[in-house]
């Protein structure tokens, strides 16, 4: 008798049975038959998969930018003591306090503001002579941490939602979301502190499905030998964005309209509502469901894979015994340390320690995310070369990136803490070299989901990214605490302790770390069983 390929009978040849190992024939099939992938230069990048990948980039630049565009904002909104002294601002409405304390860091006497008097001004320089009209700097932690508020509670579920019903919706929704929300932010500022913070909470809870989605995307649609490039790629935008948010929104708080910084709200806000429309036409949620892929382009990124599927039901009791996915925890928990510390505090550290003016402040503190920027996007090229060329294994690749990434940066970051402003530039050289070297993790961490789980990646990364939000709330509490007096000596400690969580860190991924499908993470095949009750 005659077996058909990737099917195996049963039985003494009366009432065989014919069990359909679905993926792994199939799997098997395409093992046999397709020859490795040959992409040129060209259609490789003009692909679909690559199409997604500018698009999903463009929506890591627009989740940074509606993130991060307070902390430029809130330089901008600073003025002169003796222009809030000779001012008609009333604070009581501002701010919602009748008493405000002036400098906010700069000034340590409360001063009183009524009927534009300034009183009790003390005698230092006057170029010290700094406040926001809008809310004091003790707020400011509160200010920074409410969007990790909001953001704590939807990752978690945003994996799961994105398997559900796909990871196009999700992004487009939490998107355009967030960016009507960014629209009414400087009105909210004008009316009440609270109401302000109340928006930035709404938009980090809208905003966390991002991320996990993302994940759950690239399971579908990146290819074995791509899986480090397409994800750098994608979380490059968090670099752009950064670049975008630092230089882009300096040179917008120049505006001679409404006191300039409003209209860094409206530019980020008004760019995610043209986005949404870009999104809906180029991206779909797999490659069966894009009506412009080819049969070629589908051989390329299904080549090798173990699965084309992701699963809604997540094994979580075989998963939270994993090391490798705790490994991932501390990682994660890690990586949103350092990115809130460097994309936050940059500009008030430069303005600080450094005294650098707001138009250099914002095209110098955009430097580290150049360098992190092409550093990313380097490191996946190299990273997934060594994988293809069989000279490292998954593993080893993955520890020795990440190591990279966490010994080379502490280094310079400790570096950067006994610097003061007549060094500036060296200090601003050493940032962009941490930055630049820690942007090897992109080739490890984050994509470290897809070796260790790929069925499972996006609600993984959703529990991961939970637990790092986490660091994200108390790192602006303890940062905005540490820095009252915005001496560099208080700035040291803040640069110790992120050097400290780094290296602890890899340590664990040393330890634990993995570069292999974890067995519970692997699809297995239907028993003869059930498919006696499908077929009955």
């Amino acid at each position: 008798m005659e077996i058909e390929p990737g099917r195996r009978v049963e039985g003494d040849g009366h009432g065989e049975i014919e069990e359909d190992n679905e993926k792994s024939s199939w799997l098997q099939q395409e093992k046999e038959e397709l020859p490795p992938p040959d992409d040129t230069l060209v259609s490789k990048f003009t692909s679909c998969r690559w199409a997604i990948a500018y698009m999903s980039a463009m929506a890591s630049v627009l989740l940074i930018t509606l993130r991060h565009c307070l902390s430029m904002a809130v330089v901008c909104m600073e003025v002169d003591v003796g222009d809030v002294a000779n001012s008609t601002i009333n604070t009581t409405t501002s701010t919602g306090f009748a008493n405000v304390t002036a400098g906010y860091g700069y000034i340590t006497l409360s001063q009183n503001i009524s009927g534009g008097n300034l009183t009790d001004r003390p005698t230092t320089p006057s170029s010290m002579y700094k406040t926001n009209p809008y809310f004091s700097r003790d707020l400011e932690g509160v200010l920074f941490s409410s969007y990790y508020y909001g953001y704590l509670t939807t990752p978690f579920v945003g994996g799961f939602l994105a398997a559900r019903f796909g990871p196009k919706k999700m992004i487009g929704l939490s998107l355009i979301t967030c960016s009507l929300i960014t629209l009414l932010l400087p009105m909210a500022f004008r009316v009440n502190f609270y109401l302000a913070v109340s928006l930035r909470v709404t938009l980090g809870f809208a905003s966390g499905v991002v991320l996990p989605s993302q994940q759950v995307l690239w399971s579908h649609w990146a290819p074995i030998k791509e899986k480090a490039q397409l994800a750098a790629f994608t979380n490059s935008g968090v670099n752009i964005g950064s670049i975008i948010v630092t230089v882009g929104s300096a040179m917008i708080c120049g505006v001679p309209l409404d006191e300039g910084w409003p209209f860094i709200f409206y530019v980020y806000g008004g760019c995610g509502c043209v986005w949404l429309v870009l999104w809906v036409v180029v991206v779909f949620d797999s490659p069966e469901s894009h009506p412009r892929m080819t049969d070629r382009e589908k051989r390329i990124i299904y080549y090798m894979k173990t699965t084309k599927t992701t699963s809604v039901k997540a094994p979580w009791k075989k998963i939270v015994r994993s090391p490798p996915f705790w490994a991932l925890v501390t990682l994660h928990f890690s990586e949103a340390w350092v990115l809130t510390s460097m994309t936050t505090f940059i500009p008030l550290y430069m303005d600080d320690v450094l005294k650098f003016s707001i138009k250099e402040n914002g095209s110098l503190s955009s430097l580290p995310f150049i360098g992190r920027f092409i550093g990313a996007i380097l490191s996946a090229y190299v990273a997934d070369n060594l994988l293809i060329k069989g000279y490292l294994s998954t593993t080893v690749t993955r520890k020795l990136f990440q190591t990279i990434g966490s010994v080379v940066p502490a280094a310079m970051l400790i570096g950067v803490g006994f610097l003061n402003s007549d060094q500036r530039m060296l200090a601003v050289a050493l940032l962009t070299l941490t930055m630049t070297s820690h942007s090897t993790t992109m080739a490890s961490f984050r994509v470290n989901y897809f070796d260790i789980a790929p069925r499972y990646s996006g609600q993984i990364m959703g529990v991961t990214l939970s637990v790092a939000i986490i660091g994200t709330i108390i790192n602006p509490l303890i940062t905005s605490s540490m820095t009252l007096d915005k001496s560099q000596e208080q700035w040291q400690k803040v640069f110790f302790i992120t050097v400290g969580i780094v290296l602890a860190s890899d340590v664990i991924f040393l330890v634990f770390g993995s570069g292999q499908e974890q067995d519970w993470a692997k699809e297995k095949p239907r028993e003869p069983e059930d498919l006696k009750q499908e077929a009955a």
